[in-house]
């Protein structure tokens, strides 16, 4: 029987992945390169470093990876200081607070800083339902590794067969499957791979989809 709910955020609760893509494309172009959609696709819901490789691959081992990325980083703390949108993904508020009222103990566990994961959940008025958050800063190995998850899971006191798991990441959804835990994707940039095929106990186009599974997804 589920008693907990792990959502990931960026790309699940949040549609924040279009903003990270424009601070991507234009720290790239101040360096003279063109940053892809598809390039950024590549690098969605895993480490900085993995990331770095695929854009070494595409641009050339020599280039300053670092610096393209704390450039993106700067350009997404000005986009937030500036009063940047950080809109929801359909049915993700609603869904939240579905479980909240069920009585089910929730969290968040995101490969993003916590500065901004709290930052988002005090602007959109979500922290109140997140009393157990982990981020990038709790682990050594993030998605597709499972540590976030059992990590999470250890947070709440919680086997992690009795965690359901909301993510939109091929990386993030198979880190919840090897924690063991029952595993809904939503995919928002990257479709399932086979192994999540296999494995997702549900895939999803939208969160507006779950109330209706709810008795099913708890059982």
């Amino acid at each position: 029987m589920i008693t907990s709910v792990i959502f990931d955020m960026d790309g699940t609760i949040f549609n924040t992945e279009h903003i990270y893509f424009e601070c991507y494309r234009k720290a790239a172009a101040e360096m003279g390169l063109d940053f892809t959609f598809e390039l950024f696709a590549q690098g969605v819901g895993i480490s900085r470093e993995e990331a770095n490789k695929f854009i070494k691959q595409h641009f050339g081992q020599d280039t300053d990876t670092d610096s393209l990325q704390n450039r993106t980083y700067a350009l997404v703390e000005e986009y937030l200081s500036h009063g940047g949108e950080i809109p929801f993904l359909p049915g993700a508020r609603e869904t939240i607070e579905l479980f909240y009222k069920r009585g089910l103990k929730l969290a968040l566990a995101s490969s993003n800083m916590r500065r901004w994961v709290d930052f988002y959940l005090i602007k959109k008025g979500l922290l109140k339902y997140f009393p157990v958050i982990t981020t990038c800063e709790d682990v050594t190995h993030l998605k597709p590794h499972p540590e976030v998850y059992l990590c999470t899971a250890a947070k709440l006191k919680t086997d992690p067969g009795a965690c359901l798991v909301f993510e939109d990441s091929v990386a993030g959804a198979t880190a919840a499957i090897c924690a063991g835990m029952r595993t809904c994707m939503v995919p928002n940039i990257k479709s399932p791979d086979s192994f999540v095929k296999q494995h997702a106990f549900k895939i999803y186009s939208s969160l507006e989809e779950v109330p209706a599974d709810l008795d099913e997804l708890l059982n």
